[in-house]
């Protein structure tokens, strides 16, 4: 999906070069439920909606903002099967052991308790993808997902640049590079 597609606002979108590698790492052909955690304009939730149609998609958010945005973009895209839990993770769903992907988009300085919370919902082997662009929040990140027994964790910096116009010719407008790490909730 292009990030036109979508209704945006103030709120930050994950970038479709992002998404595309994201949602590939969160490996949701076979999945059942998805979290987005910090859903912000939803991109995550609704592409993944979108594109699995029997998958349950959890998005958590917490701003107003984001939050209308989230179901605006439900709403553009007809989708079904997109709830959205206003509330700020860790959050009580009821759901543990049955979650089989969580994406951490953002964690509002909350990350070793939305890790451990996230261990406990997902599913042996359920994936966990986060996405940062401050390196610190990568490292800690890095850091818990190891101590904590994740496995198979993968990690990517994805650089990406957009052709634009500068006066008559036109130059690689860089973005910020993403840090996205991705693993696995290991058998107990």
């Amino acid at each position: 999906m292009r990030n036109r597609d979508f209704i945006t606002g103030k709120v930050p979108i994950t970038k479709e070069e992002v998404r595309a590698i994201s949602i590939n790492k969160l490996d949701l052909l076979n999945a059942k439920t998805f979290i987005d955690v910090g859903a912000g304009t939803g991109s995550i939730s609704i592409e993944a909606g979108y594109n699995y149609p029997d998958l349950r998609v959890i998005a958590i958010e917490r701003n107003d903002d984001a939050l209308d945005l989230v179901n605006k973009n439900i709403e553009n895209f007809n989708l079904t099967n997109v709830e959205v839990v206003k509330a700020y993770a860790p959050v009580e769903l009821d759901i543990y052991n049955e979650v089989d992907a969580i994406f951490l988009g953002g964690t509002g300085n909350k990350l070793e308790e939305i890790i451990d919370w996230s261990k406990d919902l997902l599913v042996p082997g359920g994936r966990l993808v986060a996405n940062f662009i401050i390196i610190d929040t990568f490292y800690e990140m890095l850091r818990l997902v190891r101590e904590k027994g994740f496995k198979n964790v993968d990690v990517t910096v994805l650089n990406v640049s957009k052709l634009e116009k500068l006066g008559p010719g036109e130059y690689f407008k860089p973005h910020n590079p993403i840090y996205i790490i991705s693993c696995e909730k290991g058998v107990e």
